[in-house]
């Protein structure tokens, strides 16, 4: 990843404590960029802020469950106040089911959609809500 590119930006990584979103995470603050990571997961995010800080960034973990939209909105006010303004959001937050469909239950359906789905989409209105206000950012 190119550092001059991302250096200084405000970066906001949905899932961001563990798997992909962690390495993503880490990837942007190796690039010089300050990271917020949204997931919900206490001890994970601590692991995962203090391996980002340790790249010399600033890192704000946020205990957020993108299935709820009120939340990710709030925590995106939360970023843009102690980070600054987000330059770059990543919706990457998932869950899945690892069994045969006959074996999953619907409200574990709900669950997967609302998570990997909603997610996504509430995590786009949070980040589109503030960058239209300056015209700039990318999702």
């Amino acid at each position: 990843m190119d550092s001059s590119r991302f250096r200084e930006r405000i970066v906001v990584v949905t899932g961001g404590s563990a798997g992909l979103g962690r390495a993503t995470a880490v990837a942007f603050a190796k690039a010089g960029a300050h990271v917020a990571i949204l997931a919900r997961d206490n001890e994970r995010l601590r692991d995962a802020q203090e391996e980002i800080e340790g790249y010399g960034v600033r890192c704000l973990g946020l205990s957020v469950d993108v299935s709820d939209a009120d939340a990710v909105d709030d925590a995106a006010e939360v970023i843009e106040s102690e980070l600054g303004a987000i330059d770059i959001w990543v919706n990457n937050a998932m869950t899945t089911i690892f069994a045969s469909l006959d074996q999953i239950e619907p409200a574990e359906f709900k669950r997967v959609t609302e998570v990997t789905y909603l997610g996504v989409v509430y995590g786009t209105m949070a980040a589109l809500k503030r960058m239209r206000r300056r015209d700039q950012g990318t999702i």
